[in-house]
């Protein structure tokens, strides 16, 4: 009797994992819609900390985390630009989930002003191509460009 327990409770266990490994995988639709939803709550509320853990790999070794906020609050502040809020159009993801386009309504006084970025799928997780010029510090060259 004792084994037989012991039996149905292993058996109990893979299956709420198997089911918890379903519910929670992480190349899902639902995963990259929700990864995209923070990545904008976390621009429209103006916070480039939250913003860096949503950046690409690759993006996020051009510049450390500190040295990002810090940039991504200088580009903010240039007297031209209009506080940036986004909202969510669609996420349009390849077959295989590993990679697609993000389309934003961008709110601002132009009507049908949009963003597109794109999202990649690697280290098992969902990451945004966006703010590479914020990274690179090349937002300061746009800067002059208009200010002659």
């Amino acid at each position: 009797m004792k084994i037989k327990k012991i039996i149905l409770f292993t058996v109990f266990i893979l299956l709420l994992s198997g089911v918890e490994f379903y519910v929670n995988r992480p190349m899902t639709k639902n995963n990259s819609i929700k990864r995209t939803e923070g990545f904008i709550e976390a621009v429209n509320e103006n916070k480039p900390e939250l913003i860096y853990g949503y950046l690409m790999p690759s993006i996020q070794k051009l510049i450390s985390k500190e040295d990002f906020i810090e940039n991504f609050e200088k580009e903010r502040s240039y007297p031209y630009l209009t506080p940036l809020y986004l909202y969510l159009d669609n996420v349009d993801l390849c077959e295989d989930k590993t990679k697609g386009t993000i389309n934003c309504i961008v709110a601002s006084r132009l009507p049908g002003e949009k963003m597109k970025f794109d999202i990649v799928f690697v280290d098992n997780n969902y990451y945004i191509d966006a703010f590479e010029y914020v990274a690179d510090g090349s937002f300061i060259e746009k800067f002059k460009r208009i200010s002659k």
